[in-house]
């Protein structure tokens, strides 16, 4: 069985109200979209392509900035192999 998309609200509050009562009365599984360390470490999977894409001289990445979750990702797996690379947040 595939999924299916659910676009409600006009916020991300209230998309965040109503999953969570899907969550409630269907008992779907809620998958936070920024804050969860799980979907942080996917979202570092974005830099390890980075850099092995561009393994010589790199001087920063610039990231988008919403929730946080992508910037984290990136910034923990670039900073753990390439500390002197910047990690600049863009909005």
């Amino acid at each position: 069985r595939g999924a299916t998309v659910v676009l409600h609200g006009d916020s991300f509050p209230e998309a965040l109200a109503y999953s969570l009562k899907l969550v409630d009365e269907q008992g779907f599984v809620y998958i936070h979209p920024y804050d969860d360390p799980d979907t942080i470490a996917g979202q570092g999977t974005v830099a390890m392509e980075i850099l092995r894409q561009q393994p010589g001289q790199l001087d920063a990445i610039f990231v988008p900035v919403g929730g946080g979750g992508l910037i984290a990702g990136i910034a923990a797996y670039v900073k753990y192999l390439r500390p002197e690379i910047k990690v600049i947040g863009v909005e």
